[in-house]
């Protein structure tokens, strides 16, 4: 009896053990401020045996606070031809630290990682989410995965979710003792603990009690206080590829050697109608242009992702006689097709987003980069092209990749470049519009926009639309009520820009609103600013990621008398961020309304931010503003 007392009681402390380990109110009550979900344990453990021989194994529990949490209780693990899922399994637990469900593999969906564009991908994924309706609950998981190569070493942010807190996180990393490393480490509580013997050295580093985050609208793309390790080996190897890197030189030469050399083996008989096309203009910008439309319309783009092909291109003479190629193919087909007329390019990689991404400009790596485009550096006028797009107007590159910095591989080596900006003052967006207004207060006349810049996309892929297709997309453009598109005409002006026209005829019913004998008109009916939020004791600066300038112009014509005229209105409301002029004044039957507001981007401190908000309420109040106009027959 005394052995079964003992027994037991020993099976209780187990359980009350192992639930205070996961009871939610053991979480230090700072951390559960402002965070969805606590990052409770996790431990990432790199084990590199050889070039080719990689373990990673991952231990977390993530505490679920809320059901804007959820998110972090999904685990998604990739795995391809270069990694392999060697074990995985977890648990559930409810909120006092009791364990209420277990899974394992046989619980996973495994399915294709392919982004709907991919013709061939061997990228696969497995993704498990416990069904929980009940908060707050924890999730344990552990999973090992085996890598083929040591070219991506998992990063490690602790803290780069802002509303996931942080109780405990751990990064190891393990290798031969000989091999050289280069690591980048930024913003830790403390250095890295390393132990070196004979047999290997392990290098860890602890991040702990990391609150939640404030989260503030237009802030940084990056929390400047990202906690970040990066590994890369100076070598590598990378599906059979060996290399050896020590920075953005040589990685780019590593890929001009080891990925580019012999891909560009054009037929004799495409080299020959190059030559022809290119025959037909003197200058070399021309000359490519010509090229460039060539390749879009002989080709189309579609995403392969098969072993090395997430780096590799594929043969120009695959694409060519294929038609078509991903993002490297493509790239890599229009290099050709320029070299065969001497006009020498740059295969450029780059970080695509509508975010403005760099690469890591201090640190050369292979994570960095999503994206290929080219770059033709024709003497004091760099041209480049984004070669996927079967649309684009040459030289246009739009907020895809625009403004950040790339790597141009070179048999040199690699080059830093920057993609060009386009500057608030260039991406404009311009309006001009002519409305009769009936006695019933219909609208009906013509509506012309010019699109630069930036701006340029905004209405651009409507050009290619059907009729139908066209005037369902301009609804939804022009959000208004009893709106009809009589006439739609656009057309592409790239003699200097490039810049898109689009010409409408429009009838709008009872736009103008007849109460008796006045009339209420709001006179911008198309481009109203909407309000930001509030950011009060705000910490992180005012980061306004693109610039842009729009103007609108329309004049209103009564059929019927208006008695007297509106009060002119000349405002200028302006901050260090932005400025918008607005002018409105009348003469006999006719109304004019000027509309102009400027965006700057750039990055500003936090107590900018007041006043942005200031200005941009400012700015909504007036594009919202109504007046009553007297006809001749009002007393």
């Amino acid at each position: 009896m005394k052995f079964k007392i003992l027994f037991l009681a020993y099976i209780f402390s187990t359980i009350l053990a192992s639930a205070q380990e996961y009871a939610v109110e053991s979480i230090p009550s700072g951390l559960k401020s402002r965070a969805t979900a606590v990052l409770r344990n996790e431990h990432i453990s790199i084990d590199m045996k050889n070039d080719n021989n990689i373990t990673e194994t991952v231990t977390r529990a993530i505490t679920v606070l809320n059901k804007s949490g959820e998110d972090y209780a999904q685990l998604t693990v990739y795995y391809d031809k270069s990694k392999t899922i060697k074990d995985i399994k977890g648990a559930v637990y409810n909120e006092f630290g009791i364990q209420i469900h277990k899974f394992g593999q046989r619980d996973f969906k495994d399915y294709s990682a392919t982004d709907g564009v991919s013709m061939y991908a061997d990228l696969r994924v497995k993704h498990y989410a416990p069904s929980m309706t009940t908060y707050p609950y924890t999730i344990v998981y552990t999973y090992e995965i085996k890598h083929g190569q040591n070219l991506f070493i998992p990063y490690w942010y602790p803290n780069r979710n802002s509303d996931l807190a942080v109780e405990k996180s751990t990064y190891q990393f393990s290798c031969k003792p000989n091999l050289n490393l280069r690591i980048k480490a930024e913003n830790l509580q403390q250095d890295a603990e390393v132990v070196s013997n004979d047999k290997g050295k392990t290098y860890t580093w602890t991040a702990a009690n990391l609150n939640a985050r404030k989260i503030e609208p237009f802030s940084p793309l990056e929390n400047p206080n990202k906690m970040v390790v990066k590994i890369v080996p100076e070598s590598f190897q990378y599906f059979k590829r060996t290399g050896t890197v020590n920075n953005w030189k040589d990685f780019g030469k590593w890929v001009h050697d080891e990925l580019l050399k012999g891909k560009q083996d054009l037929p004799i008989e495409t080299i020959a109608k190059a030559k022809q096309i290119a025959s037909q203009y003197d200058n070399p910008k021309d000359q490519a242009k010509a090229l460039y439309e060539y390749m879009q319309n002989k080709t189309r783009y579609v995403s392969i992702q098969v072993g090395i092909g997430g780096l590799e291109p594929f043969p120009a003479s695959y694409v060519d006689k294929l038609g078509y190629g991903d993002c490297k193919a493509l790239v890599n087909y229009m290099q050709a097709l320029l070299h065969a007329v001497d006009i020498p390019s740059l295969y450029c990689v780059v970080e695509a987003g509508s975010s403005k991404v760099s690469l890591d400009e201090s640190f050369a790596n292979a994570v960095d980069g999503n994206h290929i485009i080219l770059c033709i550096p024709f003497e004091n006028d760099t041209t480049w092209l984004e070669c996927t797009s079967n649309k684009s107007p040459f030289g246009y590159l739009g907020d895809f990749t625009d403004d950040r910095l790339v790597l141009a591989c070179t048999e040199e080596g690699g080059k830093v470049l920057r993609t060009p900006a386009y500057p608030s003052a260039g991406s404009l967006q311009k309006r001009k519009t002519a409305f009769q207004v009936s006695k019933e207060g219909n609208l009906s006349g013509t509506l012309h926009t010019s699109f630069t810049g930036s701006q340029f996309e905004n209405h651009f892929s409507n050009l290619y639309n059907s009729l139908p297709d066209q005037n369902k997309q301009l609804k939804k453009y022009y959000d208004i009520n009893n709106i009809v598109f009589n006439k739609i005409d656009y057309k592409v002006d790239q003699a200097d820009g490039p810049v898109l026209e689009e010409n409408l005829d429009i009838y709008i019913r009872n736009c103008v609103v007849k109460n008796g004998n006045n009339y209420i008109l709001t006179p911008n009916i198309f481009n109203t600013q909407r309000n930001i939020p509030e950011s009060r004791n705000r910490i992180n600066p005012l980061y306004i990621n693109r610039g842009y300038t729009d103007i609108d112009e329309t004049e209103f014509v009564f059929e019927e008398k208006l008695r007297g005229i509106l009060a002119p209105v000349d405002e200028t409301v302006e901050c260090a961020m932005g400025k918008y002029e607005l002018k409105i004044s009348s003469d006999g039957q006719n109304v004019k309304y000027y509309r102009k507001l400027e965006i700057k981007d750039g990055t500003y401190p936090p107590e900018a931010y007041q006043a942005y908000f200031d200005f941009i309420t400012k700015v909504a109040a007036h594009d919202r503003i109504r007046y009553t106009i007297h006809t001749a027959e009002a007393n």
